[in-house]
C-alpha cells in the first residue's frame, strides 16, 4: 500500500500520526468492493450480478465508501505500526482530514500511548528467600485440632457464658444519642475469645464484645463505650466516642468431634484409620504448603521486577485500572475516603506496570498460547465443569483469550521461578499457612 506518514507529535508516551494514503489504493479496493457488490447483491429487473455499476453505485455508494474507508484506515494502519515498530497501549483516537476518493488521497490523523520501552533486568540476577519447611508432627496435629473445631457441634445453653462459646447478638451503635444504623447489627454472631485478623477498630471492637458478653445468660443486657480509632475510614466517625448496647439472644456451648471411624467418614475418608486419616491430612498439608511457598517466592520476584525496572506508564492503562478497582471496591458496599483512594490508586499502579514487565518477558522469551493449548489446558484440568468450559469455547472468544492469559502467566511464572537465584530459609509452617 502507497502511503506517507508523519510522526507530528511525540509526549512521552504519547504519540500523533498524519498518515496519507494514495488515491490508486482507494480505487483498488473501491472497484474490488463494487465488484462484490455486483456480484452479490439482487436488484429488481435484473438478474443477480448483472445490474449495471451505476445503479450498483446509486443503491449502495455510501457501503461502498465506507467499506473502502475502513479496509484502508485498519490495513494501513496495521502496516504503519509493523514498520515504525509501535506497540499501542491505548485505543487509537483517528481523525479523518479527507475521506479519500478517485481523486484525492484519503488523509487521516491518529492519537495513542504506546507501551514504554525499557531494559529487561536479568532474572538470573534476583536472588529472592526460598522457604525451606518441614512439617512437624504438632504441626499435623495443630491443622487436626483446627478441623475439628470446624465441625464442632453446637448446643444451646442456659447457663453463664464462658469463652469459647458461641453468642448471637443485637447490637446498637449510637454517636452522642444519634442511632447509627450503618454500626448496628441484628443477629451478630462470633465465638467468644476467638482471634480476630482485622484493621485496629475491628480488633478492639471485637475485644471489648468478648470482654463484656461473657460469663452472662441468655437475653443479658449491657452497654460499654468505644472510641472509634483515627484509622476508621469513615471520617465523620473516627475518633469519635461510641456507644454500643447489646442484648444477648442465644447463647451455644460446642461438643468438639472424637476422632473415629464416624468423624473421618464425613470428611469423604471412609473406613480410614487414625493413622490413615493423619497421613491424608499431611498429604493436604504438603499441598498447602507448596502453593503458599510459590504465592510467596512469585511476591518476592514481583517486588524485585518493580523496585528494580523504571519506565514511564501509560496513561490509559493506568485510568482504566484505577476504575476497575474502584468499581470493585464499591461493589463491596465500601465507602471511598482519600486514604482508601490512594492506597487503591497504589495498587492499580503496581498492576499495570507488573502487567508491562510481565509483557515483556513473554516477548522476549516467546511465552505465548494457541487455541490448541487452551484445548489442552482445559481438557487436562481437574475442573469438574470442563465438558462445559470446552463446549463454551466454540462460541466465547473473550473465555479462550482468558484461558490464553492464564497459560501465558503460568508460563512466565515458572520461568521467573526456574531462573532466579534462591537463599534457603529455615521457616515453621504456620509462618508460611496462617
Amino acid at each position: 500500500m502507497k502511503k506517507v506518514v508523519k510522526i507530528t507529535k511525540t509526549d512521552g508516551l504519547f504519540r500523533c500520526l498524519n498518515i496519507v494514503v494514495d488515491k490508486e489504493d482507494y480505487n483498488q479496493k473501491y472497484n474490488a468492493s463494487l465488484a462484490s457488490y455486483t456480484n452479490n447483491s439482487s436488484i429488481s429487473g435484473f438478474r443477480k450480478g448483472k445490474a449495471p455499476k451505476n445503479v450498483i453505485i446509486a443503491k449502495f455508494g455510501k457501503n461502498i465508501h465506507s467499506d473502502t474507508l475502513g479496509f484502508l484506515i485498519n490495513h494501513s494502519l496495521a502496516e504503519v505500526l509493523s514498520e515504525k515498530d509501535l506497540h499501542p497501549a491505548s485505543p487509537h483516537q483517528i481523525n479523518i482530514v479527507d475521506e479519500g476518493s478517485s481523486k484525492s488521497d484519503l488523509q487521516y490523523n491518529v492519537e495513542f500511548e504506546i507501551y514504554p520501552e525499557f531494559k529487561l533486568k536479568n532474572i538470573e540476577e534476583i536472588t529472592i528467600d526460598e522457604p525451606d519447611v518441614n512439617i512437624s508432627n504438632d504441626d499435623v496435629m495443630d491443622v487436626i485440632a483446627n478441623i475439628r473445631k470446624q465441625h464442632i457441634k453446637w448446643e444451646e445453653k442456659t447457663d453463664l457464658s464462658n469463652e469459647g462459646d458461641k453468642v448471637i447478638i443485637d447490637y446498637k451503635a449510637f454517636v452522642g444519642s444519634t442511632p447509627n444504623t450503618e454500626l448496628s447489627r441484628d443477629d451478630f454472631v462470633f465465638v467468644i475469645g476467638e482471634e480476630v485478623k482485622g484493621d485496629e477498630s475491628t480488633v478492639n471492637l471485637f475485644n471489648l464484645f468478648y470482654k463484656n458478653c461473657i460469663k452472662q445468660k441468655k437475653d443479658s443486657e449491657m452497654s460499654f463505650d468505644f472510641k472509634m480509632p483515627l484509622s476508621y475510614p469513615d471520617k465523620k466517625i473516627s475518633g469519635k466516642n461510641i456507644t454500643y448496647k447489646i442484648k444477648i439472644k442465644q447463647i451455644f456451648s460446642g461438643v468438639i468431634p472424637e476422632l473415629n471411624q464416624d468423624f473421618y467418614a464425613k470428611l469423604g475418608l471412609t473406613n480410614s484409620s487414625d493413622d490413615e486419616f493423619k497421613q491424608s491430612v499431611n498429604e493436604q498439608m504438603k499441598i498447602e504448603l507448596g502453593n503458599r511457598i510459590k504465592q510467596n517466592m512469585i511476591a518476592s520476584i514481583n517486588d524485585k521486577l518493580l523496585s528494580e525496572m523504571s519506565f514511564d506508564t501509560p496513561k490509559y492503562l493506568l485510568d482504566d485500572e484505577v476504575k476497575n478497582i474502584r468499581k470493585q471496591y464499591e461493589g463491596m458496599m465500601r465507602e471511598l475516603d482519600d486514604k482508601t483512594t490512594i492506597e487503591l490508586n497504589t495498587i492499580a499502579l503496581k498492576r499495570v506496570r507488573l502487567n508491562i514487565i510481565y509483557r515483556k518477558i513473554a516477548e522476549i522469551n516467546k511465552i505465548s498460547a494457541t487455541n490448541q493449548d487452551v484445548l489442552s489446558y482445559v481438557s487436562q484440568s481437574n475442573d469438574p465443569n470442563k465438558n462445559e468450559i470446552m463446549s463454551k469455547l466454540k462460541e466465547d472468544n473473550n473465555l479462550a483469550n482468558q484461558i490464553k492469559h492464564k497459560i501465558i502467566e503460568d508460563g512466565i511464572i515458572n520461568l521467573l521461578i526456574s531462573k532466579c537465584k534462591k537463599s534457603k530459609v529455615k521457616m515453621q509452617f504456620n509462618e508460611i499457612v496462617n
